[in-house]
């Protein structure tokens, strides 16, 4: 357990921190577009200050969890867990920072952060935004994003179906 702790500190990922403070500080401000300029900026200051510092963190505990068996408790911790756990101090920085201006939020940052996190499983169970022995440069994961970005998106419709049909089953006839 003691290394779980130490791990970010050889695999803090920049990658990931860079990529989601640009996404949630844009995506705080939309949020708060009918707020004052004043309130979207310190917002979006506060948001990006915090992911930069924290992401990192969170990205490598997500990159370590990935070693985790059995794979659903991998993905309850990558996917739930820590997003949440993200979500809840970033929460608690805006009420103490922001005095509690985020009605704007509300329900809808935790289902985007839950949708975040599978996004993040799916591209890092893929390879890309990966920090350590096995990245690869931001560029590289960059140009894989299409991909993985259309194949989260049809992931469940082809679990689905291959739910529906069922595994196929040869009749052989008997002689």
């Amino acid at each position: 357990m003691r290394n779980a702790w130490l791990y970010p500190l050889t695999h803090w990922n920049w990658k990931a921190a860079l990529i989601t403070a640009v996404f949630r500080a844009g995506a705080c401000m939309a949020a708060l577009a009918h707020s004052s300029l004043h309130q979207r900026e310190h917002f979006g200051a506060v948001e990006a200050a915090y992911v930069l510092l924290t992401a990192g963190v969170f990205s490598a505990w997500q990159q370590q969890a990935l070693g985790v068996r059995p794979v659903r408790l991998a993905w309850t911790i990558t996917v739930l867990a820590i997003p949440l756990g993200s979500l809840a101090a970033d929460s608690a920085l805006h009420l103490w920072l922001d005095h509690g201006n985020m009605r704007a939020l509300g329900i809808g940052a935790v289902i985007f952060t839950v949708v975040s996190g599978m996004f993040h499983w799916h591209v890092m169970q893929n390879g890309a935004l990966l920090v350590g022995d096995d990245s690869r440069s931001l560029l590289d994961d960059m140009k894989q994003m299409p991909r993985l970005a259309a194949t989260f998106v049809t992931q469940p419709y082809n679990a689905l179906s291959a739910w529906w049909t069922g595994p196929e089953v040869e009749f052989e006839p008997e002689a």
